[in-house]
């Protein structure tokens, strides 16, 4: 299964080095949660699909119950992904609500 990797664009130099570097490891702190949740999440629904296969297949070593376990983690992880980015859509709707 092959993935599609995101384009990378350098950054504009708006605000001058120092100022950039400061917000942009900031901003990659707080990707960091997003970015291993989505991983996560993706790579229990490869294993899933994977052993899914194996079993359709008719591999003796894969039963239904490991495709069930497996099945049932990339739900739970595709399902803590979903929440955390809704939990974060909504903080930041509360704070561009919130009166100065």
């Amino acid at each position: 299964m092959s993935t599609i990797a995101p384009i990378q664009a350098p950054p504009i130099d708006l605000l001058g080095k120092t100022e950039q570097t400061k917000s942009a490891s900031s901003v990659d702190e707080l990707g960091k949660p997003f970015k291993a949740a989505f991983e996560q999440a993706r790579d229990t629904q490869a294993d899933a699909t994977e052993a899914a296969e194996k079993f359709a297949a008719g591999d003796p070593k894969m039963g239904i119950h490991e495709v069930m376990i497996s099945t049932e983690k990339a739900n739970i992880s595709l399902r803590y992904a979903t929440t955390l980015k809704n939990k974060a859509i909504e903080a930041y709707r509360e704070l561009m609500n919130t009166q100065v």
